[in-house]
């Protein structure tokens, strides 16, 4: 589900260099295929319950690192405040 936004990052870095920018895109998006397939498959053996635990648990931990991390990166002018509901005029 990362692949898209992960695509964009990687062709607006690019610049003159695309078609390496999307290698570099490529490379990372299958070797991410590979990797999370063969510790998911070890982590298969404990059986289906405790697998997908682990994976949700990982993608649980990812998604408030994310929030942790990227939290600066908000557009110029966007409120702050999250709860804080927009005001249409």
């Amino acid at each position: 589900m990362t692949q898209p936004l992960f695509a964009g990052i990687i062709t607006s870095l690019g610049g003159k260099h695309p078609g390496q920018a999307m290698g570099l895109n490529v490379f990372f998006l299958f070797t991410g295929f590979g990797l999370g397939s063969l510790v998911f498959g070890d982590v298969l053996r404990l059986g289906f319950g405790p697998a997908l635990g682990a994976f949700a648990t990982v993608e649980a931990a990812a998604a408030l690192a994310s929030v942790a991390l990227f939290r600066s990166e908000i557009p110029p002018g966007t409120a702050r405040n999250l709860s804080q509901k927009p005001q249409i005029t």
